[in-house]
């Protein structure tokens, strides 16, 4: 009788079997008090509510921190915390810092001048646990919204989704539908086409911050190494993340990307294309790129192993032909392709003929 008892809990039992995973969520604030309540509250208004939230305060001087902690007091909710930093150490170290403070198996970085769409975790997290491929990070569109949130832009236009015609290096993705129906809760259906891009795909394909979800497998190594660059955390953690398993990219408009004028990347009015970056980000564009050279260089062995040994050289190959200055250091030679040294060699010749010529 126990036994046919038993039995029959385990036919009434429709639970699925395993626990759908929790996402942490890292805010960074610095002197933008006007603006991070509603990306407080675009965390609690999400669909999926399997999340913890840590605010990280990078030394506001404007009363941001004071403001965070009052509403977070009001709002009584025990997945909210705030982490209030000593002394300012820019975009990167307010990120990092959160992270270290979480545990969940994905992480979404919101920029505090930013929110998101109440579906925004829901549709990550469907994508990611698709039918067809898993990857490192998820990439969202954005509407475009000014400092008093009206509509600028229907779209993010850097993001690599679909548009006049099929990228030839993206996959399209099957939503799970299984798991779907194993766990409702998980359930997300889109009209909006989601692109798998592999780790070989180069350059920027993704929405800025606020738009990605990662998992915390493929950030680990990313977070913890000693990047030169105070900010560019999306380019940084995409670009290196991407390496390791590929990206995601949701066509859907998912979250509202503000332009106040005062951003730390643009400062320039939206003229209806490329959002322009302003003069002192740009300037620190090899920073950030030397960066990105250096994570490769040392994790090396690691990518060969998850991508085939061709894998660093193509990469270093397209690179430094993207910044030029970078061919110059002479740890790349032992990465190069044969097209990349024949390259290399070449442009140290035409230096020297230069150089020489000039001297004449």
């Amino acid at each position: 009788m126990a036994t046919r008892a038993g039995e029959a809990d385990q036919m009434e039992n429709t639970s699925p079997p395993f626990e759908l995973p929790r996402v942490s969520v890292v805010i960074t604030c610095y002197n933008y008090r006007p603006y991070v309540e509603q990306a407080i509250r675009s965390v609690l208004a999400q669909s999926y509510q399997r999340w913890d939230c840590v605010i990280v305060d990078d030394a506001s001087t404007d009363g941001s921190a004071e403001h965070v902690r009052q509403l977070l007091k009001e709002i009584s909710d025990p997945r909210l915390r705030l982490l209030a930093r000593s002394e300012n150490g820019g975009q990167i170290a307010g990120f990092r810092d959160g992270f270290a403070a979480t545990d969940a198996p994905f992480v979404a970085f919101l920029d505090c001048d930013d929110a998101w769409l109440p579906n925004f975790l829901l549709a990550h997290l469907s994508a990611h646990l698709n039918a067809t491929r898993p990857a490192a990070v998820s990439s969202s569109d954005l509407f475009l919204i000014d400092g008093d949130r009206t509509l600028l832009s229907g779209t993010y236009l850097h993001l690599r989704k679909p548009r006049f015609r099929p990228d030839a290096r993206g996959i399209a993705i099957t939503t799970g539908k299984q798991l779907g129906e194993m766990a409702p809760e998980i359930a997300y259906s889109s009209d909006h086409p989601i692109t798998y891009f592999g780790p070989d795909a180069y350059g920027w394909m993704w929405a800025p911050t606020s738009s990605l979800v990662f998992r915390r497998g493929a950030l680990e190594p990313v977070m913890a190494f000693p990047f030169k660059a105070r900010m560019g955390t999306d380019y940084l953690a995409a670009t290196c993340a991407h390496l390791a398993a590929g990206s995601l990219i949701l066509s859907e408009c998912l979250g509202l990307y503000r332009l106040h004028g005062a951003n730390t990347s643009t400062d320039a009015s939206y003229a209806g294309a490329y959002v322009q970056l302003s003069p002192g980000y740009q300037a620190r564009e090899i920073t950030r790129a030397t960066d990105v050279l250096d994570y490769v260089l040392a994790n090396a062995a690691l990518l060969r192993a998850a991508n085939g040994k061709a894998f660093v050289p193509g990469f270093v190959s397209h690179h430094i032909k993207r910044f030029g200055s970078l061919a110059n250091d002479p740890r790349i030679v032992p990465h190069l392709d044969r097209r990349g040294r024949l390259r290399r060699l070449r442009k140290r010749f035409n230096r020297a003929l230069r150089q020489l010529f000039g001297q004449a």
